[in-house]
This record gives C-alpha cells, structure tokens and sequence, in this order.
C-alpha cells in the first residue's frame, strides 16, 4: 500500500456511534414489542380483546362512500403501487446519490420481503371472510403485507424530506401526510375485513425497527462536519 493509500485510509470519516446506538435501540423496542403480539395472539386474552374492540369500531363506520375510498387507499398500499414507486424514487436518486438509492430499496424491498417470510412462520388465519369487503387474498393473516410496505415507503420518504434543504413547514406537512397515508392504509385493511388490527400494529412496530437500523446506520456513516 502506498503512502497515498495510508493517508487515503486515515482519513475515512469512522462510524459515529450516537445515531448507530440510537437507531439500534429504536429497533430493539419496536421488534420487541412486534414479538410481543406476534407471540400472544392466539391465546392472549388482551389481544383479543384488543383485535375485537378495534375491529368491532371500525367496522361499525361502514358506509358504501366510506368503503369506497378504503377501496382506493387499500390499493396504494399494495405489492403493485408500492413497487412503482419505490422504482421511481430510486431513479430518481440514483442521478444524484447512488448510496441512498441502494438504501431505499434496502429498506422497502427488505421490509415487503421480511413481512412475506414471516407469514408461514406465524401461520395466522384472516378474519372470517364473512364479514370482509372484499375477497381474501389466499396469503396468511400475519404481518400484514400492505402495511409493512407503506410504512417503510414512508419511512424513506419522511427521512429523505428532512435531509432535504426545504423549510420546516414543508418538511412537517409532507412527514404529516406521508405519516396519514401509512396510518391509513393500515386502517383500511382492518376496515375492509382482511386483517387483525394487531396483524397491522405488529406490521408497524416492525417496519419502524427495520427502518430505524438503517436509518442509524446510514446516519452513523455521514461524515462529521469539520470546524
């Protein structure tokens, strides 16, 4: 190695561990409370009663505008309109910040994939298709597909926005939104009879962990400003 190489080497900005213990933490309450629920909800008597209470609610505002327009938002949470763009968002990076597009389909892809493989190992059926809106998909019950993606979707797009150079304003109307949009896509799937309310819960509790091991990670790996 040459001279060059060793100062090039001595001059790699290190990990900084604030963000990287920060973001592990995070992780580590959200995946545990995701095992939490994924661990009681076939005989836990508080999640039942959780499942049926919220289920019962949302269920009781059911109305023929009200499905329509759960209808729409269901879908932008699904396997096709979430690929679209996530494969937009990572042309879009890719002209500037290859890093950050690796990233972002890290996270997105990571999270739908994590959520499929975890379906088998869980095993949980979905409601009866009685009382659903719409025709069951033939996947199993836990963690809830839809609301995995959409909130890691989100999540990428909430952290890129506040790395963004726009004003605070802007920055706090669109994490609202993007907050609102996985919020209400996960309500929809319990709305529309397909899912537990605590498959969605879990969902977010484990798509929020996810992101925030990378998020620590890509922020523990930023170079420190010099003085």
């Amino acid at each position: 190695m040459t001279s060059e190489s060793h100062a090039q080497v001595s001059q790699r900005t290190p990990l900084r561990r604030a963000p990287l213990i920060a973001g592990i933490l995070i992780a580590f309450v959200c995946f545990a409370g995701f095992w939490e629920i994924a661990e009681d909800f076939a005989d836990s008597p508080a999640v039942l009663a959780f499942d049926t209470g919220v289920t019962n609610a949302v269920v009781a505002w059911r109305a023929p505008t009200t499905t329509l327009l759960m209808r729409g938002v269901t879908t932008t949470g699904g396997t096709l309109i979430v690929t679209v763009l996530t494969t937009a968002l990572v042309i879009t990076l890719w002209r500037r910040r290859h890093a950050f597009a690796v990233s972002a389909v890290v996270a997105i892809a990571g999270g739908a994939l994590m959520a499929n493989l975890m379906k088998d190992k869980f095993g949980r059926v979905r409601p009866s298709a009685e009382n659903a809106l719409v025709a069951l998909p033939i996947s199993l019950s836990f963690p809830s597909g839809h609301s995995m993606g959409s909130a890691c979707l989100a999540g990428v797009l909430i952290y890129l926005t506040l790395r963004s150079a726009m004003g605070p304003t802007s920055k706090i109307a669109i994490a609202a939104g993007l907050v609102l949009w996985a919020f209400a896509v996960g309500l929809s799937r319990v709305y529309l009879g397909v899912h537990w309310p605590s498959d969605v819960v879990a969902s977010w509790l484990l798509g929020m962990g996810w992101l925030a091991l990378l998020i620590g990670y890509s922020e523990a790996r930023r170079a420190v400003p010099q003085s």
